[in-house]
């Protein structure tokens, strides 16, 4: 099930950021005006427009967070090998699950060390 999840969501995150997706969705919108504009803009038509569209990003959202999340894992899985394969201070490994001040304090530390070294 997860497995198949990650297929769709990658396959949808693919497809919603392919170049002809604005071209289709600005042809959807004048189709959808030139209806509205046959029938006079009855009161569910907006009703329908609304939900329609808040569902859709909705939705569109949440696949692209799930593949940012997964892809930010791998980004960081990467980098900690790399830490861990050379010559960087392990003190770096998972430095993201710190606060905001300590990975502060931990760049500053790093480029006094650069400053020294450079004198």
């Amino acid at each position: 099930m997860h497995w198949r999840f990650r297929q769709i969501s990658d396959l949808a995150v693919s497809w919603a950021g392919h170049r002809v997706v604005p071209v289709m969705l600005i042809a959807f919108i004048a189709l959808w005006a030139a209806v509205g504009l046959s029938i006079s803009f009855p009161r569910q038509w907006f009703l329908l427009t609304n939900m329609l569209g808040t569902l859709t990003i909705f939705f569109i959202l949440l696949l692209v967070q799930h593949s940012q999340n997964r892809d930010m894992m791998a980004l960081h899985a990467k980098l900690d090998e790399l830490i861990r394969s050379s010559k960087a201070g392990n003190h770096w490994i998972a430095a993201e699950k710190n606060d905001a001040d300590a990975i502060e304090g931990m760049r500053q530390q790093h480029h006094g060390q650069i400053s020294e070294s450079a004198n």
